[in-house]
């Protein structure tokens, strides 16, 4: 398996993200809004993306493309389902989003897919690459680049893809329900003081006898990690990259969290780890007492609007006690 496409997923979370399982069916998301026009947003409308790259829609988009499974959520979430017309091909939620053509996946943008659905619109994360957003752009389409690799940035994206899509006032309710169930789960652990906060080391991609990539500093993993009132045993590492063995044994985390979603990480990898098949494992606290945690890859690893699910899903783990 392509390192990049494991790079690609993280920061995308990561964007390409499998297709293996079966994504659970969040039944604490929001309900679909309608997408209806803001007030306020005129079109034509330029919109500056991630990258500082101006893009300039004339009308509000009603033929989508999403090269991210994220961006799907979002778009989605956004109430703009009936118009997405592709997807990459670890698009899988809701439900509905498999039915979508897919226009790329772990082998590369399909152009020619991409010409056959004719979108008025392509949202893509940095890992798509240069090379295939010109060639995009050279054939006439719209492209407007986000980025997800932190809390932060996904909202920025939500933002942006809202005035893109006319759907401003969506976007702002969406952003609003994330910051408030996020905000519930840290008013459990805001007061808590360092001795109280277990290290969590949460694992971006794991192959039994391949490298461990992590989520370090300056990932969506590493706020979820802290809002939820734990310490990021990878707090020393850039971004999503990996972590040696060395450097997990030198850090012992408390907890273990492996995302698993059949491709970045298949279940009998998580088993490997969970059971401390290798020897290097076996001297690890959180191996040895039964704290190394299989989360949904489908939800964890998808950073949009269920972000507050997978937040849940880790405070649930390492702080049982605050939430039952």
């Amino acid at each position: 398996m392509k390192r990049i496409t494991i790079v690609a997923i993280l920061i995308a979370l990561i964007v390409a993200m499998s297709g293996c399982t079966t994504p659970s069916p969040g039944p604490s998301a929001p309900a679909s809004p309608t997408a209806t026009p803001a007030a306020g947003s005129a079109f034509p409308v330029t919109i500056t993306d991630a990258f500082g790259k101006t893009t300039t829609l004339d009308k509000a988009p009603e033929r989508i493309v999403s090269l991210s499974a994220a961006n799907t959520e979002v778009l989605f979430a956004l109430g703009l389902g009936s118009k997405i017309v592709g997807t990459d091909d670890y698009s899988e939620y809701p439900p509905e989003a498999k039915n979508i053509t897919h226009v790329s996946g772990y082998s590369g943008v399909s152009y020619e897919k991409i010409i056959a659905v004719n979108p008025d619109v392509i949202f893509v994360e940095d890992i798509v690459g240069e090379e295939a957003v010109t060639s995009l752009k050279d054939k006439g389409f719209k492209v407007i680049e986000v980025k997800n690799n932190n809390m932060s940035a996904i909202v920025e994206t939500i933002e942006l893809m809202g005035r893109a899509t006319g759907t401003e006032s969506n976007a702002a309710a969406l952003i609003d329900d994330i910051n408030a169930r996020m905000d519930a789960i840290n008013s459990k652990t805001a007061d808590l003081d360092e001795s109280q906060k277990p290290t969590v080391l949460l694992v971006a991609s794991y192959l039994t006898g391949e490298s461990i990539y992590v989520y370090g500093a300056n990932t969506y993993g590493d706020d979820m990690i802290r809002l939820t009132g734990g310490i990021n045993a990878a707090g020393d590492v850039t971004e999503y990259k990996v972590m040696s063995t060395e450097a997990i044994i030198a850090a012992d985390p408390d907890f273990i969290i492996i995302p698993v979603d059949g491709v970045m990480t298949t279940q009998s990898s998580f088993d490997n780890f969970r059971y401390g098949n290798e020897s290097w494992m076996q001297g690890l606290s959180a191996v040895k007492n039964g704290n190394v945690i299989q989360a949904d890859g489908n939800v964890m690893m998808r950073p949009g609007p269920r972000m507050p699910d997978a937040a849940l899903d880790i405070a649930r783990a390492i702080h049982p006690e605050l939430f039952p």
